[in-house]
């Protein structure tokens, strides 16, 4: 009884194998049942002496049962029990019969090319891809160069696949899918700015290609501008395609360019198929454009869609946002009904605390703030910062910009060399008219941290509004545009410096720019001023308009309006 077990045990991986094989019919000659039953039996010996450590004589059953029978699943079989044993000429060889027997077959080419590269052979590769290629018939081969996209994304030598490709690939220029390939190669061997060019290509000889969107979402740094220009003509050919717009909407928030990513989101909630995270990017971003009752509906919509899935997930970040968008609607007590709701995690709550006392503030009760906030865990040095600046930030809320200035400078003197304490302090500073120590912990900040991309965008802003080397200010403001491209915060600095220099056409474009990419007011508001300049009075007072309906106590905005005696 125990022997018929065994053998069952052995005998049950190759069940498949022997029902392919007794399906397949020969290319040539109809099969005795004598020689059936041989080629069976062949299968069965070759499956058991895999399963019982002679893989050497598996490989040669199974790839004589393969030729014989003209059997797909045979010539896979043998090539991995090779493979598997590490032998990878064997299992090439293998799936050098199986190409032979099988021309048309996309997944014996594939296992040539990748074992030829698997084995050095880069050229022997590109060889075998040009020809399979050359074989396709040109109504399916823009599906084969597509196929290729796995090879592209492991090959373990990108710059050597790179190479081998293109000569692969150089009579398939027609096809959007080569660019591509190609692409994902050029961007895995180090060269971003050659990927993105090449998908951008793709889409514009095909603006539905889907492959081409993921990788420009992957290189969506490289120019910003430039992709949403291209995803935008994407989402239009694919309005159902839910997925790649909002991973669209995920790379532009990454950005900053949320007025991009709301468009986006209201596309993908659009459709049936939207995904519930889409809800809660769109209740966050409208919660911050200034539209609470909008944001409650997705946000709620968010949460009953959450709990529908079979492992909900935690709805922290839901309730959170909830809170928010009632305290901007100033139903204090909701808001915190919606805290009360979040399951702590780990310990740390830190994101209700600063919740509750944002209530607090609004409501007036600043020193209940502040107490709260001083409740916040204080063990290791990251949490003593987080406490400094939550502390600020409920000063800063208040209005109390010399109380908030102050315990960032104590927080400064535990932490001298804190980037985080350094910006925040310059930005307080600033707001208490302490130009000359805002101007020297952003240079210290710089100092300390060369990425800091914030410190470079504020220091080189606030030298252009003081009106202090403007050279200099565009210099700053322009790395902080490499550091993060596309940021609508760094392009309206720069169209600032732009205009304080007395370029107002170069002003315009980038501040345009900016305002399409985040309809911030007060980025609305220097965009009206340089069209005013410009003698395009009916525009600036559109945009201050809706600067104003958003931000109705800014004070750039209010500053700006009183600049030109506009009022509405």
């Amino acid at each position: 009884m125990r022997a018929a077990v065994v053998v069952s045990a052995l005998l049950f991986p190759a069940l498949s194998f022997v029902t392919a094989a007794a399906q397949v019919p020969p290319t040539t000659a109809r099969l005795s049942a004598e020689d059936t039953a041989r080629h069976v039996f062949a299968v069965l010996a070759g499956e058991i002496a895999a399963n019982t450590g002679h893989p050497g004589v598996a490989y040669t059953e199974l790839l004589k049962a393969a030729k014989d029978l003209d059997a797909e699943p045979l010539y896979r079989r043998a090539a991995e029990i090779a493979l598997r044993a590490g032998a990878p000429d064997k299992a090439l060889a293998a799936a050098q019969a199986w190409r032979r027997a099988m021309p048309e077959s996309r997944e014996a080419g594939s296992w040539v090319v990748q074992l030829q590269l698997m084995l050095g052979r880069t050229a022997e590769a590109g060889a075998t891809i040009a020809q399979d290629l050359a074989n396709t018939p040109e109504p399916q081969r823009a599906q084969a160069i597509t196929d290729l996209l796995p090879l592209a994304a492991q090959a373990t030598d990108p710059a050597a696949t790179l190479t081998m490709m293109r000569t692969a690939l150089a009579n398939q220029k027609q096809f959007a899918q080569t660019d591509v390939v190609l692409g994902v190669l050029r961007a895995r061997s180090g060269d971003q700015k050659g990927g993105f060019a090449d998908a951008l290509h793709a889409l514009r000889t095909e603006p539905g290609l889907a492959p081409a969107a993921a990788l420009l979402l992957q290189l969506y740094t490289v120019n910003p501008q430039a992709a949403d220009a291209a995803m935008g003509k994407f989402a239009a050919a694919n309005p159902a395609d839910t997925g790649l717009r909002l991973a669209w909407a995920q790379a532009a928030m990454q950005q900053q360019r949320d007025g991009i990513a709301l468009g986006a989101l209201q596309q993908v909630v659009a459709e049936p198929s939207a995904p519930p995270l889409a809800w809660l990017l769109l209740g966050s971003l409208q919660t911050e454009f200034g539209a609470p009752a909008k944001a409650l509906v997705s946000l709620q919509t968010y949460v009953r869609l959450a709990r529908q899935q079979p492992e909900p997930p935690v709805l922290t970040s839901a309730y959170l946002a909830l809170s928010e968008a009632s305290r901007k609607l100033g139903d204090f007590e909701q808001a915190s009904r919606w805290l009360d709701q979040i399951i702590p995690t780990g310990g740390d709550q830190s994101g209700v605390l600063s919740g509750r006392a944002a209530i607090l503030v609004q409501q007036g009760k600043v020193n209940e703030a502040l107490k709260l906030v001083e409740t916040l865990p204080a063990n290791t040095a990251e949490q003593r910062k987080q406490r400094v600046l939550a502390q600020a930030l409920v000063l800063r809320e208040a209005g109390r910009f010399d109380a908030s200035y102050k315990v960032l400078l104590a927080g400064l003197k535990q932490m001298p060399d804190d980037v985080d304490l350094l910006y925040e302090a310059a930005m307080m500073a600033d707001k208490s008219g302490h130009l000359a120590p805002m101007l020297q912990m952003l240079r210290k900040a710089i100092a300390v941290d060369p990425q800091s991309q914030p410190a470079y965008n504020a220091l080189g802003y606030t030298l252009a509004e003081h009106g202090q080397n403007l050279p200099e200010a565009r210099k700053l403001v322009t790395r902080a545009l490499e550091l993060s491209p596309g940021n609508p915060f760094v392009l309206d600095s720069l169209g600032w410096v732009e205009y304080k220099m007395g370029r107002n056409d170069q002003a315009l474009d980038l501040l345009q720019q900016a305002y399409d990419a985040r309809p911030d007011p007060e980025i609305g508001a220097h965009l009206g001023e340089v069209l005013w300049q410009l003698g395009q009075h009916d525009k600036a007072r559109a945009i201050w308009r809706q600067a104003i309906e958003r931000a109705p106590h800014d004070a750039v905005v209010q500053a700006v309006l009183r600049k030109f005696g506009v009022t509405f």
